[in-house]
């Protein structure tokens, strides 16, 4: 079979780079090709790729996902009949080291997509080309994303006053109530003066209905007395200017969420349903509509992946691997390829998942109790067989549904039961977080240095 391989090196701004290899000879065709994604410019970029060569040859290009630049060139090249196959860089970063451990340029980095199609074809995966709908879509949901990392930033950011400034809220005042202090009571020398029963009062008169016990208002009159004695004037800290600055935090979390809520509904929500009208990831406890939205957006056709194993590669949440010899490292990070969005959301998943999937819970209560993994490394084992069940769905295109340990089918209720029955004990959480491991390395440390001293 003829073939013809273009390989192109992809600017931003700057014209694009291009070489053709002849897989055949193995050798590369003319010079480097230099244009821009305009007609005329990938007209004679084919015309150099097809002289020479017989009418019914094939033509592949390789390019990577440099931002968008990729799209014009791929939609251009794949109404022409060309193969498109779409890399992550790092595979081109790898085989420069390799071929080019000294050297980088336009032509190396061309050169080396070309190559990449010969030597590992079946490591690489076609391109996909995403209409203006399900661009759309990829887009809001990025947006979306940024909205809540802000909340998140400004929610930390409040947290890390709170913390020097009233020696932390969480276990002082109920998180119902944090809002309201935040907004009204922020300043100690306020509330020291008010007493216990005006601001009893006050918080009462914002909310009748809530059933809330009211202990924790003397807790949070006894800690203001402890701020006043320990900075001595409201001056010296600047409590009025920190009361308006969790006013404008406040008023930026509102418009946080305003947004993300007008992203949901005007735009998400209705690209989602006219793109996937029946789909099942919903069904799957933990993932609501705007996740599976972020999913079908980035996944597209999931038919482009032959395997589960090919999915979670893509996905990222699966561990590197190493094996030599007789020997196999344990506990390896995690690729980290695929899209980042997609690893964000398939850890939330999973954290809400595990809460109701008992084998899910089953799956996390084992790599906590009886392989010592810390919290984050349990839910990323979660995550990484969320993703198979994911998979699983789109595939077969059928509702999940929740089985016991012996793979009976059974209800969320008997589920959630099952999942509580699973809870992983307090104290082997301490013992597996990083804080209690960091604490017994410094103090194994420290036994061997006194035990060095002691021999003399």
């Amino acid at each position: 079979m003829n073939k013809r391989i273009i390989g192109i090196d992809l600017a931003v701004s700057a014209k694009h780079k291009a070489v053709i290899l002849d897989p055949a000879s193995n050798e590369f065709i003319g010079k480097q090709v230099t244009f821009r994604a305009r007609p005329a410019d990938l007209d004679k970029l084919l015309q150099q790729a097809r002289t020479g060569a017989p009418e019914d040859v094939i033509l592949i290009a390789i390019l990577e996902a440099t931002g968008m630049a990729w799209y014009p060139v791929t939609a251009y090249l794949q109404r022409q009949g060309v193969i498109v196959y779409r890399v992550n860089g790092q595979k081109t970063k790898d085989l420069r080291r390799v071929m080019w451990k000294h050297a980088g340029s336009d032509l190396i980095d061309s050169r080396v997509l070309a190559r990449l199609y010969t030597i590992a074809a079946k490591r690489i995966d076609l391109s996909p080309l995403p209409n203006g709908d399900l661009l759309a879509l990829q887009r809001a949901c990025r947006a979306y994303a940024r909205w809540r990392e802000l909340d998140v930033a400004e929610q930390n950011r409040m947290q890390a006053i709170d913390q020097w400034a009233w020696d932390g809220l969480n276990k002082l005042v109920p998180a119902v109530a944090q809002e309201w202090m935040r907004q009204h009571w922020y300043n100690p020398w306020h509330v020291q003066a008010a007493g216990q029963t005006q601001l009893l009062a006050a918080w009462l008169a914002t909310e009748p209905k809530n059933p809330l016990e009211t202990d924790w208002i003397a807790r949070w009159v006894g800690r203001a007395q402890q701020m006043t004695t320990l900075y001595g004037s409201q001056e010296q800290v600047g409590y009025p200017h920190l009361q308006k600055e969790m006013h404008h935090s406040l008023c930026l979390r509102k418009q946080y969420a305003q947004e993300q809520a007008s992203l949901t509904e005007n735009v998400i929500q209705p690209l989602y349903q006219a793109l996937y009208p029946a789909c099942p990831l919903p069904t799957i406890y933990g993932i609501g509509t705007q996740s599976a939205a972020t999913y079908r957006a980035f996944i597209q056709d999931i038919d482009r992946f032959p395997s589960v194993e090919k999915f979670r590669l893509w996905c990222g949440i699966v561990p590197h691997s190493k094996q030599s010899g007789d020997g196999e490292a344990k506990g390896m990070a995690m690729t980290h390829a695929g899209p980042n969005l997609v690893k964000a959301t398939l850890y939330v998943n999973a954290e809400v998942a595990r809460q109701w999937d008992v084998q899910l819970a089953d799956l996390y209560y084992r790599q906590m109790v009886q392989y010592g993994k810390h919290h984050i490394q349990a839910v990323g084992a979660c995550a990484s067989h969320l993703a198979s069940r994911i998979y699983a769905l789109l595939k077969e295109q059928r509702p999940y549904q929740l089985r016991d340990l012996a793979g009976n089918p059974i209800s969320a209720e008997h589920s959630r039961q099952l999942c509580l029955q699973l809870r992983v004990p307090v104290e082997v959480r301490k013992r597996n977080n990083k804080r209690f491991r960091r604490a017994q390395a410094e103090q194994k440390t420290e036994s061997q240095t006194q035990q060095r001293q002691q021999r003399g």
